[in-house]
């Protein structure tokens, strides 16, 4: 598949999905949670890969059309400092996001929301402390 294609393909795909999901969910066909969960969820899939079929669009065709700045690009997002900013501020971000995780089943509980709402932003923070504590030995072992 060449690049061409693969731009069209995520574009098309994306946009397809995305109304398909839409009519479907407009026409309330579907009486099941669940399922109406999964329509709502294929339907934001759809719209994020037809953004992301845009941006690759987009990107590709910066690339073609300004090689030279484009290699210097490559090389700035490369550059050690670079990285060492985008990593802080992921590491902040993370702090953050442990913290609101942490408060949102508490707030979730004080509005009166449903038993799956509060087990689902548990679970998350669940997700979260493992996925953190996976990282943390396997870079240990690695430094």
């Amino acid at each position: 598949m060449t690049v061409k294609q693969k731009k069209l393909f995520m574009i098309i795909v994306g946009f397809l999905v995305y109304a398909a999901a839409g009519i479907i969910k407009g026409l309330r066909i579907i009486d099941s949670r669940f399922l109406f969960l999964c329509l709502i969820l294929i339907q934001y899939g759809g719209m994020i890969a037809f953004i992301f079929g845009i941006n690759y669009f987009g990107t590709t065709y910066q690339y073609e059309k300004y090689p030279e700045e484009s290699a210097q690009t490559v090389i700035d997002q490369n550059d050690e400092r670079t990285r060492a900013i985008h990593t802080l501020a992921k590491a902040k971000a993370f702090n953050i996001i442990t913290y609101v995780l942490i408060l949102l089943p508490a707030l979730l509980f004080e509005m009166k929301a449903d038993l799956t709402g509060i087990a689902a932003s548990g679970t998350a923070l669940i997700v979260l402390g493992l996925s953190y504590l996976y990282f943390y030995l396997k870079y240990s072992k690695e430094m």
